[in-house]
């Protein structure tokens, strides 16, 4: 592994995340007590408002009620195991209007 430096990794991860349209931030800029506050708390894992507005340019045509309903189900589980929770989020997603497991 030498020559591989963790400044290396970040570099191509940026690079790469970038290519696909997604943003970064610093961490302690987007915190509850930062300069551009993203969370209400250090819990909230989810970033509310990238979701939101990620879910309205995924879905130009959907009313703002359903996509408010979307982010709920996306955010909340519904059971206190992951693969019952992981099954019940990919049978609600859809591509293309059709559930990714019928």
């Amino acid at each position: 592994m030498a020559g591989i430096t963790e400044n290396t990794i970040e570099q191509t991860t940026l690079g790469w995340f970038e290519s696909l349209g997604w943003q970064t931030a610093f961490g302690p800029d987007i915190s509850p007590d930062g300069p551009a506050c993203e969370r209400e708390d250090y819990d909230q894992v989810v970033l509310l408002g990238r979701l939101q507005t990620a879910l309205e340019n995924i879905n130009p045509n959907i009313p703002p009620d359903a996509i408010s309903e979307a982010a709920r189900k996306i955010t909340r589980t519904e059971s206190p195991s992951l693969i019952e929770n992981n099954r019940s989020f990919h049978s609600t997603v859809q591509i293309f209007g059709k559930p990714l497991n019928p």
